[in-house]
Parts: structure tokens; C-alpha cells; sequence
């Protein structure tokens, strides 16, 4: 049976004519993942996002209102100024982060879930997303019955023995293997690939399928059983997995679908292809990028730290080395922006966006704002930490010391009232529980504090001991 919740051409091109007088919403990937989940047929039988009385059934016991197992809720979440221009009735246009028109939304509700605003309807699709990569490994579920699958569903990659029980079980059930590699939009998925395209190579069993799913890794119960049921929209009877089986045995006589467990397989357990491989996708420490990222009151000498540091590496240095400082920031990059809390996040989220892109492509990011809030810092390490290494400094000079230095006159100004929402003055520093170093400047010098940060970058394995970047 043709789950896909796509439009024929005549219609797509009805709605796409309609879309231009429609609210729109420009998708992140994380929904753009969902939506083409949908609009494939592999979140069958949902039809739409879920409406409020389906989202707490949902929550509450893994069941549509209908009673159909649904494992976890799956509502579009839309920025208020934007709701208020919305009512139930409406037609929202769903477009891809470029704006391209993916899918009309029917409203049939709005509703609120702990602060965030949740739009539920049905969806007709128009296009599915565009991916320019791995094409042909993009597979969509059967429109009707075919050879027998059974599905390993893996997040990472693939060793030999893992793979080779895999495909002994399918050859077992007399069933082809389908491997379902979750792509969650990152550029880990290139290596990935290329690590299971290497094992495959020392496969002896041929009757495999390689395949790219545009969703997450599932780390609970509820998220596999999730996994279980788009495995059996794509003919599968089975799941294979290291992950949590037991919501699926549970129910596996309902979604026909019945989970085993896998080992997770050994570094050891590789092949000289995959070992080669490995090392592309895995680089040893001292030839990742990584960001040191200073967080300070004005005045605490981490500008001067990230100075002597800068030079320290470009000296050794056969990476790019580039400093991010609070003050140049501002000035370049948001000099727009105010001094208020969201818009202080705004802008070490911005230096958070550049020194993880540097980080990603393996350079050396500095970065010295003062970055008061906690929240935020912790936003700033996850984001970069998913590209290399992440190493939070503290410079946790005292208040009154920075205040005696005050080498601009912010704090005399901000004392006399000339300056609002000053840090340390009139707004909070969140002295960080999470820093990999903390550094009092008022008992050693500059180029003493960078000797610190040289020195953990040498223990954790950023920097070799005495030799070149």
C-alpha cells in the first residue's frame, strides 16, 4: 500500500500556485528530517503533525487517541510572532531552510507544550527535500511487497563481526539485509559511509542493501520502537541493533516487528580497509581542530592570555590559528547588537557558529569574550564539541582586582550609571562549573597563564610536547 503523502503532479502544482499567498515557515533540519519522513510513508500511519489531544496521548501512553501505537509525539513547534499571524484554518507553505516549498500544513490546532507553540494538521507534500549527496542510497519505502528484510540500524559504523552476524541472521530468515545508516544532518555521514562501504568490502554475503535514513540515532526504548516502526514501513521484519529491544518485543506481535540484539563491535574487530579508514573519520587528537574559548570579567587578562596563546601556536603551528576576540567581534561581527542578555547570547552564539566551523575543517579557533552566562556557554561547547575539541578556560580573576585595572574606564562608568547591563556591576557572571581550566591571573603572569593552557593542551593530546602542531 502507497503511504507517501505526496501530491500528484496536477495537484503539487495547485498548491505550489496557492503557497504564494500563505504563511510561510522556513524548516531546520531537524524538522526538514521529520517532514520527509512523513511525506515518504516512513511515519506511517501518521498523516500530519500531531494535534494536542494526540500529542498528551502520545506522551502519556505511546498511543494515538485512535489507539494506534505511536511511540513519541511529533508536533511542528513555530515562533510566536509568527503564530499570531496563523489561526486554525489556515494554510501554512513548509519550505526547506532555502526556502524551497516542500509541503502544505492544514492547521487544525495550536497549542502550547512546556513554553514552545505546536502546530498539528495534516500535510500534503509537494517535493521531498533535495540532497545533493549519496543519492542513490536515499531509498524510500516500498509502494508494495518485496524480497523479505530485515534491518541493521546503525548511528555509527559498522565492524566486521557486527556486520557479519547481521547479514548470517538475514541469510538465516532468508532475508536481504537492509542497512539504514541515521543520517541527523551533520558531515559525520561521509565517513560513516565511507567506514561501511569499507566493511562491506570484506563481507562474504552479497544480498545487502545500503541505505541513508534523515533522522537522529534513537538512544532510548521509545526511540527504537520508533525505529522498529519505519523498519517495517521499508518490509522489514526485523531489527537489528545494540540498542534497547525491549518496547519493541514488546509490541512486535502489533507492528510486526520483532528486535535483536546485537553486540556493539570492537575497535580491534576491522580490516585494513576499515582501519584506513578509521583514521580518516577518527584523526588522532593532534591533528584535530579544537576551539579554547576564554570566559572572563573585562578586565581578567584573558584578551591578553588569547594573544600570547595566539602567537605560542602559530610558532609550532601547522594549522591555522585564528582569534576570536570579545572586543574585534563586536566590532566586525555584530556591531548591531545591544548589551542585553538575548542579545549577548546572540553574539556568542555567532562566535560559536565561526569558531566551530573553524574547529570542523581542522583549525585552531580562540575565542576570548567575556561570555557570562552559563546556558550559553554550555549551547557554545555542544555546538563546537560535535566538530572537535572544546576546551573552556576560566579566567577567574576577582571583581575588585579587574575593577583596579580597569584600563578603558568601564567600570567608573558603569559605577556613575553611564553604562547599563555592565557584567560584574549591574548584570551576573556565571562563573562556569564546567571550565577544563581555571586560571588566576592575579598570582602568576600572562605568559605564565598561557603556559597553563599550553601545558593541558599538551596532557590532553591537542598539542604534541615540544614538536609542531
Amino acid at each position: 500500500m502507497n503511504t507517501s503523502l505526496l501530491a500528484d503532479k496536477p495537484r503539487a502544482d495547485t498548491l505550489s500556485n496557492d503557497a504564494q499567498d500563505m504563511v510561510s515557515l522556513d524548516l531546520n533540519r531537524s524538522q526538514v528530517n521529520d517532514l520527509e519522513l512523513l511525506l515518504s510513508g516512513a511515519y506511517a500511519p501518521l498523516t500530519g503533525y500531531l494535534k494536542q489531544e494526540d500529542y498528551h496521548s502520545v506522551s502519556d501512553s505511546m498511543r494515538l487517541q485512535n489507539g494506534t501505537l505511536w511511540p513519541l509525539p511529533l508536533s511542528l513547534e513555530i515562533a510566536k510572532d509568527l503564530a499570531e499571524k496563523i489561526t486554525i484554518g489556515d494554510n501554512v507553505a513548509l519550505r526547506d531552510p532555502e526556502g524551497v516549498l516542500l509541503a502544505i500544513l492544514s492547521v487544525e490546532d495550536i497549542f502550547e507544550k512546556k513554553g514552545q507553540l505546536l502546530l498539528g494538521g495534516k500535510v500534503e507534500g509537494i517535493a521531498l527535500p533535495l540532497h545533493y549527496d549519496h543519492r542513490e542510497l536515499r531509498l524510500l519505502p516500498p509502494t508494495k511487497g518485496t524480497h523479505p528484510q530485515v534491518a541493521l540500524v546503525t548511528a555509527g559504523i559498522l565492524h566486521q563481526e557486527e556486520l557479519a552476524e547481521a547479514a548470517h541472521f538475514a541469510s538465516e530468515n532468508d532475508s536481504r539485509l537492509l542497512i539504514q545508516s541515521l543520517d541527523s544532518a551533520n558531515e559525520d555521514i561521509f565517513g560513516r559511509i565511507r567506514c561501511i562501504k569499507a566493511a562491506l568490502s570484506n563481507c562474504a554475503a552479497k544480498d545487502i542493501q545500503l541505505s541513508i535514513l534523515p533522522t537522529t540515532a534513537s538512544n532510548d526504548a521509545r526511540g527504537w520502537l520508533l525505529q522498529a516502526i519505519i523498519a517495517g514501513n521499508y518490509g522489514c521484519s526485523a531489527i537489528l541493533s545494540s540498542g534497547d529491544m525491549s518496547l519493541i518485543n514488546e509490541h512486535s506481535a502489533e507492528i510486526s516487528v520483532h528486535g535483536i540484539s546485537l553486540p556493539a563491535g570492537s575497535p580491534e574487530d576491522t580490516s585494513p580497509e576499515l582501519s584506513k579508514e578509521l583514521k580518516k573519520f577518527y584523526p588522532a587528537k593532534n591533528q584535530q581542530g579544537f576551539t579554547v574559548f576564554f570566559s572572563g570579567l573585562s578586565g581578567s587578562g584573558k584578551s591578553t592570555i588569547a594573544n600570547i596563546l595566539r602567537v605560542k601556536l602559530l610558532e609550532r603551528a601547522t594549522r591555522n590559528v585564528t582569534l576570536l576576540d570579545g572586543d574585534i567581534v563586536r566590532k566586525n561581527l555584530s556591531s548591531e547588537l545591544t548589551f542585553s542578555r538575548e542579545h549577548r547570547d546572540l553574539n556568542i552564539l555567532r562566535i560559536g557558529f565561526v569558531a566551530g566551523e573553524i574547529t570542523r575543517h581542522g583549525g585552531i579557533a580562540i575565542c576570548a569574550p567575556i561570555a557570562p552566562y552559563d546556558a550559553i556557554r554550555k549551547q557554545v561547547r555542544s555546538l563546537i564539541g560535535n566538530n572537535g575539541g572544546f576546551i573552556l578556560v576560566h579566567v577567574a580573576t576577582p571583581l575588585e582586582v579587574c575593577e583596579d585595572r580597569d584600563r578603558k574606564g568601564l567600570y567608573a562608568m558603569a559605577r556613575a550609571g553611564k553604562i547599563s547591563e555592565f557584567t560584574g556591576i549591574s548584570d551576573p557572571y556565571e562563573a562556569p562549573d564546567d571550565a577544563e581550566l581555571i586560571i588566576q591571573t592575579t598570582e602568576i603572569s600572562a605568559e605564565q597563564a598561557c603556559g597553563q593552557v599550553i601545558g593541558y593542551l599538551e596532557a590532553s593530546g591537542y598539542l604534541e610536547a615540544d614538536a609542531p602542531v
